[in-house]
């Protein structure tokens, strides 16, 4: 490691803010605390083979493992350290320094971290027939990617030096060899190694790993694997392509960082396309992506809405916001959050779901894919590592940086502070009730006065929304853009925002013919039985075109819903609508699609201000 490092490009429009101390109130901080106390602080001591497998992976009797295996330690040291810089809880952070090195302690000495023996290392070909390790890379690559991120956050060197050994393991074995990567099989899986290479390249400059993504980008055109880009560049939609599974997104964000390292524009529009046709085609009205863990170009598909495919979507998102500085990418970040990610956390933390249907219950992973379990590992499955990474992504988007000033995306009672360009602390508290109510004024803290541009997100969905500073209003305020506030800002300096939180219908089709969901500002509602009189067959229709609605006040037991809502439908009848993540926490039955009334035409509909036919946002 003598290489000179890549230094992260500027072609990027919007980076993460460093150093940022986040502190949330109200539902997202309960949930995040959940997440923390019931989850992320005893995962490993309650499923203590999530590393004992990489310490035993040579003894006998073999270990029964699931082929991903090894993606387990990885995508739970992933989230916790997203959650470590949320929260900054010393607890976590000396469990993290824990198991950041009892990691590294179960490196073998050439490299290898994984749990498989090893003459099935990699690419799971064993002398006697045997193929554990098919899912071997991948496994990799979310170890690399957790142990990365902690060195990122910490500086802590063993975690950067064991992503490199692992990598060089890798280049060894396929660098010059007549071997390939896409032998190994599960190609979308195996090759989301070239996003690590990539991001180790950036880190450290060392040739080998751009020639080993190169290797890898070489196989992405070889059937049966994904050829993201040229498919991509032939307009071809995401679940067109040979490989539409979710796993593929993590091989597609390694396209991103190729644009990163080239400065290639074939990369940026490959990059795009794919995530365009998948928000357009594949995204549920919950925010959350696929449908049986894959892009079927079908957003009423009734196929599982895993949870570690709607992880992959916002991690894609992330990266999509990065590139574009498109405010409206921030606005699925928004819808995916509030509704997807919420809806599959249960609200005591305990668990995450596999699946987080449109209608239907929620059930926890660990009973859902039981089958993941192991000795040692009663609560592991994919989902239950990787679920909490999706609410830990604020980290990466709630405040961002452009070359400007900082970007706000994220709105909730909180308060962040980070350090501008200048080296001055900036402050930004926001004080408000939403998303239970769209307005939200966010006052400034500064040692000294500072020019500088603060861009505030106006969701694309707020058809009249209005901002003010100091209480003198701002023209130029238009859905979906950045609202960029260039001024010399002073502590005690106060934005107000006023959002359009009326309801919103998205039409449904296909398999949602003749329903509708509904919207409220950004978030989902949903019929609960437990909050109904009337049971899942015999809902009332609504009328999109009279969406009259009142608050409800709720003094039952735990857990308490977010929000609830009455609405008048077309029957004449009273149906209490809650917000999507709260539906269906008690176990009761819920729905996300209500029965239409009428069906409205566009002119209506357009009238009433509901901008797009269907679609939670309008245009």
């Amino acid at each position: 490691m003598n290489h000179e490092p890549c230094k992260r490009s500027s072609r990027l429009a919007l980076a993460p803010v460093a150093g940022a101390r986040f502190t949330f109130h109200g539902f997202i901080e309960q949930r995040l605390q959940a997440n923390l106390e019931q989850w992320l602080l005893i995962a490993p001591q309650a499923n203590p083979a999530m590393l004992e497998i990489f310490r035993d992976r040579d003894r006998l009797p073999r270990r029964d493992l699931v082929p991903w295996a090894g993606e387990f330690a990885g995508k739970y040291l992933t989230s916790a350290v997203l959650a470590y810089r949320l929260s900054r809880d010393e607890r976590l952070r000396a469990q993290l320094d824990r198991f950041v090195d009892e990691l590294i302690a179960c490196q073998d000495a050439d490299g290898y971290l994984g749990p498989y023996p090893l003459q099935e290392r990699l690419t799971g070909r064993a002398s006697d027939g045997r193929h554990g390790a098919l899912w071997d890379l991948w496994g990799h690559y979310h170890c690399i990617l957790g142990l990365l991120l902690w060195y990122w956050e910490t500086g802590y060197r063993p975690a950067l030096e064991a992503c490199c050994r692992a990598a060089d393991y890798i280049c060894r074995r396929f660098l010059g060899t007549g071997e390939r990567v896409r032998q190994a099989g599960a190609e979308e899986m195996n090759m989301a190694i070239s996003h690590g290479l990539a991001l180790l390249y950036q880190e450290t400059g060392e040739p080998r790993y751009l020639q080993m993504l190169r290797e890898v980008e070489a196989d992405w055109q070889h059937p049966p694997a994904g050829d993201y880009v040229r498919a991509a560049l032939a307009d071809i939609p995401f679940h067109r392509t040979p490989k539409p599974r979710w796993e593929s997104l993590h091989d597609i964000q390694a396209i991103l960082s190729l644009y990163e390292i080239t400065g290639q524009e074939d990369y940026r529009r490959a990059f795009e396309q794919i995530w365009r046709t998948i928000q357009q085609g594949d995204r549920h009205n919950t925010g959350g992506f696929s449908s049986g863990e894959r892009a079927t170009g079908n957003p009423y598909d009734r196929g599982a809405i895993e949870t570690c495919c709607t992880v992959a979507w916002m991690v894609l998102s992330v990266d999509m916001l990065r590139l574009t500085g498109d405010s409206r990418v921030a606005d699925e970040l928004e819808l995916s959050t509030l509704n997807a990610t919420l809806g599959a956390q249960h609200p005591s933390g305990r668990w995450w779901t596999y699946d987080t249907p449109m209608d239907g219950v929620r059930k926890a992973s660990a009973h859902h894919i039981v089958f993941q379990a192991r000795e040692g590992s009663p609560e592991l499955n994919c989902c239950s590592v990787n679920g909490p990474r999706s609410l830990a992504l604020l980290a990466d988007w709630a405040v961002m940086q452009a070359e400007e000033g900082p970007v706000v995306n994220y709105y909730g009672p909180c308060a962040i502070a980070f350090d501008l360009p200048s080296g001055q602390r900036l402050g930004l508290t926001q004080y408000t009730e939403y998303p239970l109510s769209g307005r939200i004024t966010l006052a400034l803290e500064l040692s000294q006065a500072e020019s500088f541009s603060l861009s505030l997100r106006i969701p694309t969905w707020s058809r009249h929304s209005q901002v003010a500073v100091n209480g003198q209003p701002v023209e130029g305020v238009v859905p979906g853009r950045y609202l960029a506030l260039r001024r010399e800002w002073r502590a005690g300096d106060r934005v107000t925002l006023e959002l359009d939180m009326s309801l919103r219908p998205w039409i449904g089709e296909r398999e949602a013919e003749g329903k509708v969901s509904l919207y409220y500002g950004p978030l989902l509602l949903a019929y609960d039985r437990r909050f109904n009189s009337v049971d899942p067959g015999d809902l009332p229709p609504v009328d999109v075109r009279q969406l009259q609605s009142t608050p409800v006040p709720w003094t039952g037991a735990w857990p308490a819903p977010w929000l609830l809502l009455k609405l008048q439908t077309a029957a004449g009848r009273e149906l209490v609508l809650c917000d999507f993540a709260s539906a269906g926490t008690t176990g009761t039955p819920y729905r996300s699609w209500l029965p239409l009334a009428e069906m409205p035409d566009r002119l209506t509909l357009w009238r009433a201000g509901f901008g797009r036919y269907h679609g939670p946002f309008g245009e």
